[in-house]
């Protein structure tokens, strides 16, 4: 019941009355687990539920999880809409395995939402998939932005009804109403960063720290998220007021203003700066902020070549960001 309670007051902040929801749902714990809980908290609510499934084509048993979603969402009565996508046919240059499989998943799932007719897409990211992520980005050198780790709602459509639940909880959820869900043995292979964190990381801080390590984890996050939003919106008006677009496609940024600001604020302006620009924010890393806002501290002359062939020129007064030929 606790369970329950604790869901569907996450649910209402995120599903509106009245409004559908796609379902992702792999076939594993926790997906299963909140197809269920969405069941009994669209019941009187006027919410309809579509279930959608990607077989990823990355291992064998693939096709059983589809018929396993398939068969799920019959017994339901939900629509159900399948597909098998071969990640490994379709990975790009310079994708990981991760990577390549979380675009595909992700642009499926959005051809799958209009077919549905949603307007949201519920995943089942859990509160410790919340803490993985959050260990993963800082072992991996990410600003206090990165930090704050997956938001219940967004980017787009995507909503995270089970970000507060423990995935501990949801299989005793499972458990004790019988209901049957599929293993990915794929979640023990730890040549994947994510299985590492969860299966060797995250044990010994719990055994060795804290039992309740992965929440306290969470909780810095949603300490980080709120100082973050309130950079962000500060450095959005920074931004504003420091930066002009000029019609040819380049960008001027006061060179002054922006060397001058902490350090916090300068690299929230940088970094928007560069993506206004054109450089794709995935490409963006720490040592170009920081570099473009040396360059607005340094002399006039320098320059940078930045992700997304950016080209950033100081100039007397201002930093000009343009692309390469420009």
């Amino acid at each position: 019941r606790r369970t329950e309670l604790e869901f569907r007051s996450a649910a209402r902040d995120l599903i509106p009355e009245g409004s559908s929801v796609l379902v992702a749902v792999s076939g594993g714990g926790d997906s299963v687990a909140l197809l269920h809980l969405l069941i009994r908290f669209a019941k009187g609510s006027r919410i309809r539920l579509a279930v959608a499934h990607l077989d990823h084509g990355l291992r064998r048993g693939s096709r059983a999880d589809r018929r396993f979603v398939e068969k799920l969402a019959a017994e339901l009565d939900l629509p159900c809409l399948g597909d098998r996508r071969e990640v490994a046919r379709l990975r790009r240059s310079g994708e990981s395995p991760e990577e390549a499989a979380r675009r595909v998943r992700r642009t499926f799932l959005q051809e799958a939402r209009g077919r549905a007719g949603a307007g949201s897409i519920a995943m089942g990211h859990t509160l410790d998939d919340q803490a993985e992520t959050v260990l993963m980005r800082l072992a991996r050198g990410a600003g206090a932005t990165a930090l704050t780790g997956m938001a219940p709602s967004g980017p787009g459509p995507f909503i995270r009804p089970l970000l507060r639940l423990e995935r501990a909880t949801l299989r005793d959820y499972l458990q004790g109403r019988g209901l049957a869900f599929r293993e990915d043995p794929s979640n023990r292979d730890l040549r994947f960063d994510r299985n590492r964190v969860r299966r060797l990381v995250l044990p010994v801080l719990r055994e060795a720290l804290n039992p309740r390590a992965a929440r306290h984890l969470v909780k810095a996050a949603g300490r980080f998220r709120e100082d973050a939003l309130y950079l962000d919106e500060l450095a959005g008006r920074t931004f504003a007021e420091i930066s002009r677009a000029e019609s040819n496609g380049v960008l001027l940024l006061e060179a002054g203003p922006l060397a001058q600001a902490s350090a916090p604020l300068a690299n929230r302006v940088a970094a928007l700066a560069l993506c206004r620009a054109g450089s794709d924010p995935r490409r963006v890393a720490t040592r170009h902020i920081e570099a473009l806002v040396g360059l607005a501290a340094g002399g006039c002359g320098r320059e940078l070549h930045l992700p997304g062939r950016i080209v950033a020129r100081r100039g007397r007064k201002w930093v000009r960001l343009c692309g390469k030929g420009s």
